[in-house]
């Protein structure tokens, strides 16, 4: 799976930042910004991170990172914007850009799209609750699908709710004229836009199926084709995901993998803001939770894909990052798309 983000998104924030009073000295020293022009790459996604720390004070204070959107132009986010434009309904474009969210995000992150008696809601799941500028990100997504399903349609939508996953600040008033409403839960689990069934089944102006299949087409293979621009990290989550490949990871496998010591290592890895047991763990939960959510693999063949020695010492890790077993998990999973 090939990790890493769309220039486009990363150019758009890079610009938000600037225009909220960021001083391009702030990133200067992020990894990954020299391709920034070229438009055939993925950048590495601790760099997209980055970009969100550089910004997280500048776009607080301008009103939330939903602000972020008011830069976005129909193609500012590539072949994704136009799979809404093609698409015969937004119902139709939810789904397709759901399926080809990894043409502007890492392939960690996910849209889910499902039916209720509210409407159909778009959510967001990504591997970021614990970085710092999370909350910010999760502002974005919202305003982000709300932006380009309104450009397609050729009207602004108004959603039937908006659901964030932290606390609400004492005032949400830009964030509000961004979304278009003030029906905004606080602290109501992932990220997620609620659209009225109306609203999801109406045609679009400018529906083109013809257009759509091949957009769908070029989706996949921009993101298979993407040259990925790898920092230090990346390069050292290959040879986990390589040691891995061939069992239980150790060290010194993956050491000698970027020939280097052991030692040596760890002093990268802790230079990097982290350590061998923090990268395997966030590496064994985020394989673990896809292959769980997404396949029907047995519990011995995702033990032996995530690394871990045998079925018991998975459920244990499950357990210990959900309160639950991967059986609950699968379930809760296959449930949200029914």
């Amino acid at each position: 799976m090939l990790h890493g983000v769309s220039p486009h998104l990363t150019r758009m924030l890079l610009e938000a930042g600037r225009r909220s009073g960021v001083h391009r000295s702030r990133f200067t020293h992020i990894p990954g910004l020299t391709v920034m022009d070229e438009e055939r790459v993925r950048i590495p996604t601790a760099t997209l991170l980055r970009v969100w720390e550089a910004i997280s004070g500048a776009m607080t204070e301008a009103g939330g990172g939903a602000r972020a959107m008011e830069l976005w132009r129909p193609g500012r986010l590539g072949v994704w914007d136009y799979l809404f434009t093609a698409a015969d309904t937004l119902d139709d474009a939810l789904h397709a850009c759901g399926r080809h969210f990894a043409a502007i995000a890492d392939p960690a992150d996910t849209l889910g799209v499902t039916r209720d008696g509210a409407g159909v809601t778009v959510t967001w799941h990504g591997p970021y609750q614990e970085h710092p500028s999370f909350p910010l990100i999760a502002e974005f997504v919202p305003a982000m699908l709300l932006g380009v399903a309104g450009s397609a349609a050729g009207r602004r939508f108004v959603p039937v709710r908006v659901r964030l996953p932290h606390r609400a600040p004492p005032r949400y008033d830009l964030l509000a004229e961004v979304y278009g409403t003030r029906r905004i839960e606080f602290e109501a689990g992932p990220p997620a836009v609620t659209f009225s069934d109306a609203d999801a089944r109406a045609p679009f102006p400018r529906a083109d199926p013809a257009l759509a299949a091949i957009l769908d087409e070029h989706a996949r293979i921009t993101v298979a084709t993407a040259r990925p621009v790898l920092d230090w990290l990346g390069r050292f989550h290959l040879a986990l995901e390589a040691a891995v490949e061939a069992g239980p990871p150790e060290l010194g496998d993956v050491a000698h993998r970027l020939a280097m010591g052991p030692r040596t290592l760890q002093r990268r890895l802790s230079d990097e803001g982290t350590s061998w047991r923090d990268e395997l763990e966030r590496f064994r939960r985020q394989r673990v939770e896809h292959l769980l959510r997404e396949t029907s693999m047995t519990l011995e063949a995702i033990s032996a894909r995530s690394g871990y020695s045998d079925p018991r010492a998975l459920r244990r890790a499950v357990h210990r990052w959900y309160g639950h077993g991967p059986a609950a998990l699968r379930t809760s999973s296959r449930a949200g798309r029914t």
